[in-house]
């Protein structure tokens, strides 16, 4: 089969590219510029550079959004400390031996957590005109992850609630895939794990207020604030990081606080630890429902018995209140249709699940006040997640996820500039 074969690039694209890479240049040189007028100012100013012995000129090489800059910088002996220093880099905040410029470093984690992947967003900086390796880009975020992972921020958020607002708090987790202990392998042998799943513990905290309705079935939120910890985090140490990124979001202030979720027991073992003392719980209605269901299946089969059965008694549950629920099942304990093993074990199983969760139930109560009873805001943040960490052939280092995953974190709660923090 023949190459296809291209026409000629249009001439407007042709002299639109070729003035950008005319304008890069002149912007590469004002950069230049500027900054080394910067570093004369500052060196004339800074108490270090007199402080230093064996000073001397050194080139400090930058690579910033428009393309490499070169600047002169002093550099000395500090005799206290017995270290060689370069003042300038010091009081811009420079990591050791950082190359790129922090705007440009910006961008390009901006660029990964969008993408989800080191390699797409060097393909896309080439496209914007700043031609970058992936290893670089990992690089960068692993640095700047790693930062943000040990040092979480205190700063209220600008989105919290006050004393007339509602917050909303939901839990759930998602599956990532990692690389196994033996993932370099090339021969597969028995016993070997490549691949490992970990799930990747996640929230939703926004205020009730920044709920709309796009339409009669369909719901969106105008802003809100999440909270993702990276594999291995324990239920201990997630549960601890939304209550103090919940303090940051009004947990104090706010005038109610519910907390949505299904019904997995690690997320209510962190409700019971962390918040059962200032918020409501509400068990997901879905969730409820899928149990009500199961129970119906085993009492009558797949019919219209069952399914009439079912709708009944969440009809009364979800508008009413859940004492029907509880009548019928104290009932089917007491006097169970069939005495097989399978049939007691299905209205036990549905008698425990409720009982545990009896206090979250009140879906009445949340409707009049205009809450949720679903956990779908949290449903679509995990689908927003695993659009970008669970892709076809991703496969993550446990480094490379965690930083990426803290950078998409901040990116997406419009807090990506405290990575720069002092």
């Amino acid at each position: 089969m023949q190459p296809e074969q291209y026409e000629p690039w249009p001439e407007l694209m042709a002299i639109e590219d070729h003035l950008a890479a005319q304008l890069r240049e002149e912007f590469r040189l004002r950069l230049e510029r500027c900054l080394q007028d910067q570093v004369t100012a500052q060196e004339a100013q800074l108490p270090e550079v007199r402080e230093l012995t064996r000073r001397r000129w050194i080139d400090l090489h930058l690579i910033s959004t428009f393309g490499p800059i070169r600047l002169r910088v002093v550099k000395g002996y500090r005799v206290a400390q017995r270290q060689w220093i370069v003042p300038v880099r010091r009081a811009w905040r420079l990591a050791a031996n950082q190359r790129l410029t922090p705007a440009f470093q910006r961008k390009l984690c901006c660029t990964a957590a969008a993408t989800g992947s080191f390699e797409k967003a060097a393909a896309l900086a080439a496209e914007w005109g700043s031609g970058i390796s992936d290893d670089a880009i990992r690089s960068c975020v692993v640095s700047l992850g790693g930062k943000a992972q040990a040092q979480p921020l205190s700063t209220p958020c600008t989105d919290r609630a006050g004393a007339d607002d509602t917050l909303i708090i939901m839990m759930d987790g998602w599956m990532a895939r990692h690389r196994g202990k033996h993932w370099g392998r090339k021969r597969r042998a028995q016993g070997q794990e490549r691949v490992q799943w970990h799930e990747i513990k996640s929230a939703v905290i926004y205020r009730l207020r920044d709920q709309v309705a796009v339409s009669s079935r369909r719901r969106a939120l105008l802003s809100k604030h999440v909270v993702a910890a990276p594999a291995t985090t324990d239920p201990v140490s997630f549960g601890s990081r939304v209550q103090n990124e919940a303090r940051r979001m009004g947990l104090a202030e706010a005038k109610q606080v519910y907390v949505i979720m299904d019904g997995a027991v690690w997320l209510w073992n962190i409700f019971e630890d962390r918040f059962k003392l200032c918020a409501v719980g509400t068990l997901d209605f879905y969730h409820a429902s899928q149990h009500l269901q199961a129970l119906a299946t085993e009492l009558f089969g797949d019919s219209p018995q069952a399914r009439t059965w079912s709708h009944r008694l969440l009809h009364t549950l979800k508008h009413h209140s859940p004492r029907q629920l509880f009548k019928t099942l104290a009932e089917l304990m007491a006097q169970p249709p069939r005495g097989d093993a399978p049939t007691l074990k299905a209205i036990r199983s549905a008698n425990e699940y409720f009982a545990a969760h009896h206090d979250h139930l009140n879906y009445a109560h949340a409707a009049k006040g205009g809450l949720p009873i679903g956990s779908g805001s949290m449903e679509s943040q995990c689908s927003q997640f695993q659009d970008r960490f669970k892709r076809r052939g991703q496969f993550w280092s446990y480094n490379g996820s965690g930083a990426l995953l803290e950078v998409a974190v901040r990116y997406q709660n419009g807090e990506i500039l405290s990575l720069w923090a002092a």
